[in-house]
């Protein structure tokens, strides 16, 4: 149709066109791009649990005792691996209750157009995950944005809404520019004013520390440090009885795999007990910011999501094109996804030094490029 022609023909045009890169293999620490052996610097896959024999074979047991799939909504059919998942995760978010979603988009969404309406508002880190920005949407609320980790601001939009219903969202860790949340002043700001507070830690699962009994609502996903598939929501038992009874995005979906499900179990298990993995994702990362810093490229993120800023998209593209002729696996993030182009860097536990060594004589190579 040609209405679809001239929407492709323009982001060809502006450099947006996106397509797939395929891979050979698991997105492990090392993976195959038509056959050629590459640097993985661009997985969510933190702790590098998706291929651990343990968690390959939790879901391999899940699969051959429970089938492929669900098959229906969980309301007319629930497996006791789900409820075996939900109150492992609750009690690793040290919350009264859980609901497993089908993912963490679907979380987002489910929770925010079900447990606020019309008559509230809601406040929004500006910078918050885009199925927080659709969630908003669908809630039909009054959404007002705060600057980004601006507690000051943030607490201005709390008094001109004083007396209303108001519950604040925001990631911990924000997923493309990997600084995180001011949740101790977040907590403080709602012992002060009596909102809900929701708190997405979708990428700070098992990489860093907030459980705050203040958080009302903490969402996250099964798809990154824990190596599987799928999202959930820990609160209270009344939050998880209102949402398995309201929130549309859970009711009226199929229920996540047992393969999913007997995965993230075992990935739970793994992460409790091999406690050293968190701190060889942060020396790995520590390696490669400070040899990054030393090539001239000024990377930011305070954890294990490394940002460096490229200027244009086409430099971006540029510069992902590089990398990967040097063996890297790294994703260039465009405007308007972003507010500002840029190469998006995640380090794993799993990496060996040889291979950050090989990243770094790769991003080398886009030194010029950059600058």
């Amino acid at each position: 149709m040609k209405l679809f022609k001239t929407f492709l023909d323009g982001l060809r045009r502006k450099k947006l066109f996106r397509e797939f890169r395929t891979l050979d293999s698991a997105s492990d620490h090392s993976v195959q791009v038509d056959g050629k052996e590459m640097v993985m610097l661009a997985s969510n896959n933190y702790f590098g649990l998706n291929t651990h024999a343990e968690v390959v074979a939790g879901a391999e047991a899940a699969l051959r005792k429970y089938g492929a799939g669900n098959v229906a909504s969980r309301l007319i059919v629930n497996l006791k691996i789900q409820d075996e998942l939900e109150g492992a995760l609750a009690a690793y978010k040290q919350k009264e209750a859980c609901l497993v979603f089908s993912s963490g988009y679907a979380a987002n969404v489910g929770v925010l157009s079900s447990v606020v309406g019309e008559d509230a508002v809601i406040l929004s880190d500006e910078l918050n995950h885009a199925s927080i920005v659709d969630g908003c949407k669908l809630s039909k609320a009054t959404t007002c944005v705060y600057n980004h980790c601006d507690v000051a601001h943030l607490e201005l939009l709390l008094k001109e809404h004083v007396g209303k219903k108001i519950l604040v969202v925001t990631d911990s860790i924000f997923s493309m520019d990997g600084d995180r949340a001011p949740l101790e002043a977040l907590v403080g700001l709602k012992n002060k004013y009596g909102f809900i507070l929701m708190v997405d830690d979708a990428h700070a699962t098992g990489v860093l520390d907030t459980h705050f009994p203040e958080i009302d609502i903490c969402l996250g996903t099964l798809s990154k440090s824990l190596g599987n598939q799928g999202g959930f929501v820990c609160g209270s038992k009344d939050l998880i009885d209102f949402l398995r009874n309201s929130a549309r995005a859970f009711m009226y979906s199929t229920g996540l795999s047992p393969a999913s499900c007997g995965g993230a179990l075992a990935a739970l298990s793994v992460l409790d007990r091999e406690t050293e993995m968190r701190e060889r994702l942060l020396e790995h990362v520590v390696y490669l910011k400070a040899g990054m810093r030393k090539l001239g490229l000024q990377v930011e993120g305070d954890y294990h999501i490394l940002t460096l800023a490229t200027g244009t998209n086409e430099k971006t593209m540029k510069c992902q094109e590089l990398l990967e002729k040097e063996g890297v696996f790294v994703t260039g993030i465009r405007t308007p996804s972003v507010s500002s182009p840029r190469l998006r860097i995640t380090a794993m536990a799993t990496h060996t030094k040889g291979e950050l060594e090989k990243a770094l004589r790769a991003f080398e190579k886009i030194v010029s490029v950059v600058r």
